[in-house]
């Protein structure tokens, strides 16, 4: 008997559980490749499929959820073996059945949702492919049937559904969607009712949701897809809510309940029932007993409106960019100030020293724990220095200290507290600090910072989802004059590309060596401001030269700062730095000063030359 004759014939289908939280139960800590395991532990694998066998499940699903060549090879360097990985994991689904069960090959989204776009958009153009070649070896294999699972982009998962029809017309194919919020969006945002409408003009068998949360929220997900579609409905939920106790992921034990809400899903006429993580062996047993003798209930007519196509939805376009610092680059040459944050609670003796000073400057630049060194937080103090100074901040931001959650979490407070200006920044690692013990996030590089803020200004979050109301940020970001060369202009220009607005550069204390490159920013077509850092003595300058990576300070000027200190080594040090920047200033479209700590009255005796040159107005 096929598949699809045993669909037809048996009122409800029971598909076993968990995967991947029964070979996480096992002792396989997470980040191992799951689906190798199918090659290198395939007892362990034969021994779960056997435990849903014996538990009465119709249908047990293969190790293969992300046997896919990109992320095989993205992640763990196994693409060359993506046949085998889903041959082996077929092999072993119809070893460990002996034709008790039918053999599902589970298939997943070809990217994860937390790749950035760009890489979604890569594995995406590649999407057909990446299915077929999964879907021939699942067949291959054994397997009667393909699932797709856990898809949060419907775009994808509908070229699934093509690729697997295109390897053969009469594939028994059932495609699901995960609803997190609240059973009520994806997490690109969609909802039930357009996904089902979409899902529906597919050649799909039948289509439903998996995964997401518990069995409340999956049912009503589901039950809201059958508004939309006459197609026979699936729901395979989780056991509920995950939690991190001493060091382990656990689930709630629930088989009982489980099973009381699988007879609740029958009843609304859901044809196709499972499990997904946290669910085990005991939770299908529960559930054999709770549904297999009932008939599913009558569904209602699908509404007619529902099954208009559902467009791809396109990112808002992005706000207009209230940052004075913006308008004023388009206007004039811009000077800014940076200045180093509190390494205490208290903020009044930071903004009194800056007080006589914030009348100079277009913009005050707040670093973000320079150095790796723990500094109270730029978000803090740039909206502080807005309010108690009247002038514009520019934030630094790190992707070194927060993970995506948080740097979502801070860049929508931030606008919502009226800070317009963000430099993007990757951060000094940890070990060169005062805490080399602590871990470094980077979620994202700077790179990936850039398209996230981006994505913020074009009203939607790190994965598509819409936002609501689009931020407006004015995005920086740093170049280094040293570092030159095509391949700096090759980064600058992919991050504009991704939605950078204004470059700031390193400290530059060679304007000869530094104009080329200034001039070649040009063709980036955005503002740039140069990093202008005074020398204080001889000792900074050989410090600056000699131990600070990508800084290479002429030998005239080292000369001229030999043997000085105090006083006159801050004059001359001065004296050099009004000479860098009256050399480039016709490159640029204002300078950023990082006076030496202590020194803000530098920025006073910079700001009288430049008005006596009349660069500054």
């Amino acid at each position: 008997m096929s598949f699809a004759e045993f669909f037809n014939d048996q009122p409800v289908v029971l598909f076993d559980g968990a995967m991947g939280t029964q070979i996480y139960a096992r002792g396989i800590a997470k980040g191992h490749c799951y689906d190798e395991l199918n090659l290198s532990m395939p007892d362990l694998i034969m021994d779960i499929h056997r435990g849903y066998v014996d538990a009465g499940a119709n249908v047990v699903t293969t190790n293969t959820f992300g046997a896919n060549r990109f992320i095989l090879e993205e992640y763990f360097g196994l693409g060359d073996k993506t046949k085998d990985v889903n041959y082996y994991g077929a092999r072993l689904a119809s070893r460990a059945a002996k034709g008790k069960a039918f053999v599902a090959g589970s298939i997943g989204p070809v990217t994860r949702p937390l790749d950035r776009a760009s890489a979604r958009q890569e594995a995406s153009s590649h999407a057909h492919e990446l299915f077929k070649e999964q879907i021939e070896a699942l067949l291959d294999g054994g397997a009667d049937l393909v699932l797709f699972e856990t898809f949060s982009c419907l775009e994808e998962l509908v070229t699934g559904i093509q690729a697997a029809h295109d390897v053969d017309p009469d594939l028994f194919v059932i495609a699901q969607m995960s609803f997190v919020d609240g059973g009520g969006l994806t997490l690109f945002g969609k909802n039930p009712y357009e996904t089902a409408a979409a899902l529906g003009q597919t050649s799909a068998q039948v289509i439903g949701s998996n995964c997401g949360a518990g069995p409340q929220n999956v049912l009503e997900a589901v039950k809201k897809m059958g508004a939309s579609t006459q197609k026979p409905l699936s729901a395979m939920p989780n056991a509920g809510i995950a939690r991190f106790t001493d060091g382990r992921f656990t689930y709630p034990h629930n088989p009982a309940y489980f099973a009381r809400y699988a007879a609740k899903m029958v009843a609304a006429g859901i044809k196709v029932v499972g499990g997904c993580c946290g669910t085990g062996p005991d939770h299908i047993a529960a559930m054999a007993e709770a549904v297999m003798d009932k008939v599913p209930g009558k569904r209602r007519p699908p509404k007619a409106a529902a099954a208009t196509p559902v467009q791809a939805t396109e990112p808002q376009a992005p706000v207009e960019i209230p940052s004075k610092l913006k308008a004023l680059m388009e206007k004039r040459f811009v000077v800014g100030l940076e200045l180093d944050p509190p390494k205490g609670a208290s903020v009044e003796r930071f903004i009194e020293k800056a007080r006589p000073f914030a009348h100079l400057v277009d913009v005050v630049n707040i670093s973000d724990s320079p150095m790796a060194r723990p500094r109270m937080s730029p978000i803090a103090v740039g909206r502080l220095v807005q309010d108690a100074l009247g002038v514009e901040a520019v934030v630094h931001y790190t992707c070194r200290d927060r993970n995506v959650l948080g740097m979502q979490s801070d860049l929508l407070g931030a606008w919502a507290l009226g800070l317009r200006n963000f430099l993007a920044l990757g951060g000094d690692p940890p070990s060169i600090g005062d805490y080399p013990f602590a871990t470094g996030v980077y979620d994202l590089t700077s790179e990936g910072l850039v398209e996230l803020v981006s994505d913020l200004n074009h009203g939607q979050n790190l994965l598509g989802a819409p936002i609501g109301q689009a931020s407006g940020f004015f995005i920086g970001i740093a170049a280094s004059a040293g570092a030159g060369g095509e391949a700096e202009l090759t980064r600058l220009a992919s991050k504009i590309e991704k939605g950078a607005h204004f470059i700031i550069t390193q400290p530059i204390f060679d304007p000869q060596a530094s104009s080329p490159f200034l001039r070649s920013l040009r063709s980036l077509g955005v503002p740039v401001m140069a990093g202008i850092m005074p020398m204080i003595s001889q000792k900074n300058a050989e410090y600056l030269h000699f131990e600070v990576p990508g800084i290479s300070i002429p030998a005239p000027f080292l000369s001229r700062m030999k043997g000085l200190s105090g006083p006159k080594g801050r004059a001359e040090g001065l004296a050099i730095a009004i000479e860098i920047i009256e050399a480039i200033a016709s490159e640029v479209n204002g300078i950023l000063v990082m006076p030496p700590t202590g020194r803000l009255d530098a920025i006073k005796t910079i700001v009288a030359s430049l008005r006596e040159r009349s660069i500054l107005p």
